[in-house]
């Protein structure tokens, strides 16, 4: 079946390893002002939800490809994003494949997340568009992407926006009829065992620059 593999951190000069560096433009300093006004839970779990917001506001402002809509710090971190990525649609009636160039996600990270491992799907929904044609995405009303079997402990929310990225461009998903880990949409694996030509979508880089692969 598909599974989403592990990728290890993109590193550009001043990427990700620098993410606290990164200075936050006016309205995304607002956003996380108004965020951590209402941020609820115990003080450790204020801090690290706050830190996180931080570093993914900070990812949006050295990305092309991934801006932030919407933070939600009461209860559960939840940060509604858009990521422009290439995102398989179910195939037309002649059976060939559609591709959307954007997704509107919700990012979502519970307080448990910090010290359990927790399910691959726990942590994004794909809001747009509808008919996500992936292995490792539930069918709609609810399309819950998972990022694997399991995820640890303590995941970085950076690593998972890089992961569902790698995920839905289909960079980093491979084959193995051996291991149904993650398969949310047995059709849509099939479907893609039949049709590995078609991988990946793109081969542009989360932080690189736009180039061909990119899709108007």
């Amino acid at each position: 079946m598909l599974k989403v593999k592990e990728i290890l951190p993109e590193k550009p000069a001043g990427g990700l390893a620098e993410l606290e560096k990164v200075r936050l433009g006016h309205r995304y300093q607002q956003m996380l002002e108004g965020a951590a006004a209402t941020c609820g839970g115990p003080r450790f779990w204020r801090d690290r939800k706050g830190a996180m917001t931080r570093n993914v506001l900070a990812l949006a402002e050295i990305s092309p490809r991934f801006g932030v809509q919407n933070v939600d710090m009461r209860e559960t971190l939840k940060i509604r994003a858009m990521m422009r990525v290439p995102v398989p649609l179910r195939p037309d009636a002649d059976g060939r494949l559609r591709v959307a160039n954007t997704a509107q996600l919700t990012l979502i990270y519970p307080q448990e997340a910090l010290r359990q491992p927790l399910p691959g799907y726990s942590f994004v929904e794909i809001v747009r568009p509808l008919g996500v044609w992936h292995a490792n995405c539930s069918a709609e009303p609810v399309q819950l992407l998972c990022l694997g079997a399991e995820l640890p402990a303590g995941i970085r929310l950076t690593n998972i926006v890089l992961m569902t990225y790698g995920a839905l461009s289909m960079q980093t998903t491979m084959l193995d009829e051996r291991d149904a880990a993650g398969v949310m949409n047995p059709d849509a694996a099939r479907w893609w065992q039949e049709n590995t030509a078609l991988t990946p979508l793109s081969q542009a880089l989360f932080l690189g620059p736009d180039g061909p692969d990119d899709r108007d």
